[in-house]
């Protein structure tokens, strides 16, 4: 059946009719076998069901990579400007999924002295909050030395 789809000369109507085939499939089994055989006989297309399932996927795995990829260069960023992080402050970066945010804290990054500054909430102008709220001593950086630890307290 996936031949002689493959062979029809109007596109559309075939990718329509892999669709409800693979639809109407009864086991998820048989569905997998279907999908693997129109992905080597047909190259996605857009305006049909095959097409748009294949190709949305697709550019939800480059938005994936791309968001991975602005969060390797923040903590590039942070560890270059020698912020110390924690394990936490790491997963608060990759984990994040949202790139307009993402791409805030890059840009915070280049200048901030703190990472409070970086982390703060987004501000309607989406900048550093000026002037910087009071920041607890183990979010406070120095750029090339790191969290400061304020030591023991002298009592």
């Amino acid at each position: 059946m996936g031949e002689a789809l493959a062979q029809d000369t109007d596109r559309e109507a075939r990718d329509d009719l892999a669709g409800l085939i693979g639809d109407g499939l009864g086991s998820e089994h048989a569905r997998k076998i279907w999908r693997n055989l129109m992905e080597t006989l047909f190259t996605p297309r857009r305006g049909t069901i095959v097409g748009d399932a294949r190709l949305a996927g697709q550019e939800e795995g480059r938005e994936e990579g791309r968001v991975a990829g602005k969060a390797e260069q923040l903590l590039r960023l942070l560890e270059r400007r020698g912020f110390s992080l924690t394990e936490e402050a790491r997963q608060r970066v990759t984990t994040r999924t949202d790139m307009p945010l993402l791409d805030l804290w890059f840009d915070r990054a280049i200048d901030a002295t703190t990472l409070d500054e970086i982390f703060a909430a987004p501000s309607s102008t989406g900048r550093v909050p000026s002037p910087a709220p009071a920041r607890s001593p183990e979010h406070t950086a120095v750029p090339g030395q790191g969290l400061t630890d304020p030591g023991p307290s002298a009592t």
